[in-house]
């Protein structure tokens, strides 16, 4: 588990010293009979395309005599012709790596795919704050909320 740990941790680092748009973000894991909070972190990398964002996290999940450990390469594409400022809107999927040690299973780290939506507002600081929805499709927990929160 250390090694994993490690791992998803150097990869969130170097992808995150790429970024200037960071914030922490907590939720809810529902995987299998295991119900969680996670705490984690994302990084809003700006657009790819138009209205095309990508936003990799690290999010950490304990409770039911478990760790779940997911990083994810969030894709997402903002809904701006369904929205006014400051609200957003946007769907997307993600492809993860998914850590998951439980009396369940065992010490398992899979590559999954899960799709998501989510809203953000955007603060008069200029902050935002976002809220999301995520379905697991393959190898992924199979739901999660999110809330969070973006330094830019």
């Amino acid at each position: 588990m250390l090694r994993a740990t490690t791992t998803l941790l150097i990869l969130l680092t170097a992808t995150t010293a790429l970024a200037l748009d960071l914030g922490p973000r907590v939720g809810y894991t529902s995987w299998d009979r295991i119900n969680q909070m996670h705490f984690g972190v994302h990084a809003k990398l700006g657009e790819l395309f138009p209205n095309v964002e990508m936003t990799p996290n690290l999010e950490m999940g304990f409770g039911d005599a478990s760790t779940v450990i997911t990083l994810n390469g969030d894709l997402a594409y903002q809904f701006t012709e369904l929205t006014t400022d400051p609200w957003g809107f946007y769907g997307g999927g993600s492809l993860s790596l998914n850590y998951l040690d439980s009396d369940l299973r065992d010490g398992d780290l899979d590559l999954g795919f899960s799709v998501l939506a989510g809203f953000t507002n955007k603060q008069d600081n200029q902050h935002e704050i976002m809220g999301e929805i995520r379905l697991g499709v393959l190898d992924s927990p199979g739901f999660k909320i999110t809330f969070g929160y973006t330094f830019f």
